[in-house]
């Protein structure tokens, strides 16, 4: 029978051990790439893709984009296209799919808008435009695929600066303008769907507009809220009814809105990497998937909220990718994507590239102190018990005879255990911590 383990795992000049609910597949870095400003720094945005049942990992570098294929959760790097600006001063890249493309933007030097051709996968990408005839340089961007239209934030073209332009892509390798939004100074990052785009705006919050045709009209704003600071990044959840919202500054909470009514946005509530008060932590970016939110969390690595309740947030997972004192605030997991569907998770760390995390979300807790579910059980057995800091303890499964039949260590909130060589019969689930002296059992029943 499989066990789960506590194992480190060494990786270039850092101990990866702080984690919780998330295991680790696999790992990616390449030393050998140029370091940004702060001397440490070479990896930024990542991005998932799935094509033809295919499942692909994307991470931009300083020096260009890396490619990668995900077979039996491992990474096997697959290509590398250089980025038309490639260097030290490469901080910001970002990057969407749509109809079978790839974009890519940079926010540095004299850089492009890159299309690549993902058709030829799994064997290579081709790059079919780099041209910065529509844009030098972009903060992020994001594609509303239901309408064909690219929204590029913060953008510098030959001849001018736009707060944010977006782009038609009815002919996906060859966009063409739209229309520019300037009603503000600055746009950092945007959350689009049919034609609807919440605007992560710096100062001036959050502004929600409608496109439509050449131009647009706001529908909803909120620029006063608690805690507020540099508004950054956000996303919304698939019934579009809570938006998560990240103020990218020290010990900024992120926020959690209702946006059922656009005419009345309300914070339902606030949270952070701690669940408590942090001065030094920082939110950067998140994705929401089945009311599940991943957020990349600088130092504090990829942190996992359970956002079905807006108004209780519940932190169930998190893994530490960077250990080090940061010289930096902004050290550390800079993007994250979980596929949908799957238990994979891609982060990218600042300095230590690629991780490819396995997160399985926990059963909701019915029972205190803890409990097990289901009961009677078949095939598996799930655990649960809640830690207020890193778990630590054995569990300890004998029959009803008081033979001890399996064992387990385990620094998980929660355990899944095979069932497939029980026998039916009567089981006792002892539970053993490994900080103190306490300890629980309780009673389950095979079928």
């Amino acid at each position: 029978m499989k066990k789960i383990i506590v194992s480190i795992l060494l990786f270039p000049t850092i101990l990866i051990g702080q984690y919780n609910n998330v295991i680790l597949h696999d790992h990616w870095i390449q030393d050998s790439l140029i370091t940004t400003y702060d001397g440490e720094s070479v990896f930024n945005e990542v991005w998932g893709l799935e094509l033809n049942n295919e499942k692909y990992a994307v991470v931009g570098s300083t020096m260009g984009t890396h490619f990668f294929k995900i077979v039996n959760n491992k990474l096997h790097e697959i290509d590398f296209v250089s980025g038309k600006y490639a260097g030290s001063q490469a901080v910001h890249r970002d990057y969407h799919d749509f109809n079978g493309y790839l974009y890519a933007v940079c926010d540095e030097n004299i850089s492009s808008l890159q299309i690549f051709d993902l058709t030829y996968l799994p064997d290579s990408v081709h790059l079919v435009y780099d041209s910065d005839s529509l844009i030098v340089r972009a903060h992020n961007i994001f594609i509303d695929t239901a309408k064909a239209k690219m929204y590029a934030c913060s953008v510098t073209s030959l001849n001018q600066f736009n707060a944010m332009n977006v782009y038609d892509l009815t002919n996906p390798i060859a966009p063409q303008l739209i229309y520019s939004y300037d009603e503000v100074g600055h746009v950092h990052d945007a959350y689009v769907y049919n034609d609807t785009a919440f605007l992560n705006c710096a100062s001036n919050g959050l502004k929600v507009i409608k496109s439509s045709n050449s131009s647009f009209i706001q529908i909803g704003e909120i620029n006063i809220y608690p805690d507020k600071d540099y508004n950054h990044s956000g996303w919304i959840n698939a019934s579009k009814d809570t938006y998560l919202m990240c103020d990218e500054a020290l010990g900024k909470d992120v926020k959690i809105l209702d946006v059922s009514d656009l005419n009345d946005i309300q914070v339902k509530s606030l949270f952070n990497s701690a669940m408590g008060d942090d001065e030094t932590s920082v939110p950067h970016n998140v994705i929401i998937r089945d009311n599940i939110a991943y957020l990349s969390y600088y130092h504090d690595g990829l942190q996992i909220f359970d956002i079905s309740n807006p108004t209780a947030p519940r932190k169930i997972a998190f893994y530490d990718t960077y250990l080090p004192t940061p010289n930096v605030a902004w050290a550390g997991a800079w993007g994250v994507y979980p596929f949908n569907k799957s238990n994979l998770v891609l982060v990218s760390d600042r300095t230590y590239g690629l991780f490819l995390l396995g997160f399985e979300k926990p059963p909701e807790v019915t029972e205190t102190p803890f409990f097990i579910f289901p009961n009677p059980s078949e095939d598996y057995l799930y655990f649960y018990m809640e830690h207020s800091g890193l778990p630590d303890y054995s569990l300890n499964i004998y029959n009803n005879l008081g033979k001890l039949v399996d064992q387990f260590s385990v620094n998980n909130n929660y355990l899944k255990i095979d069932l497939s060589n029980y026998s039916s019969g009567l089981y006792i689930v002892e539970y053993q911590s490994n900080f103190d002296s306490s300890s629980f059992s309780k009673k389950f029943f095979v079928n």
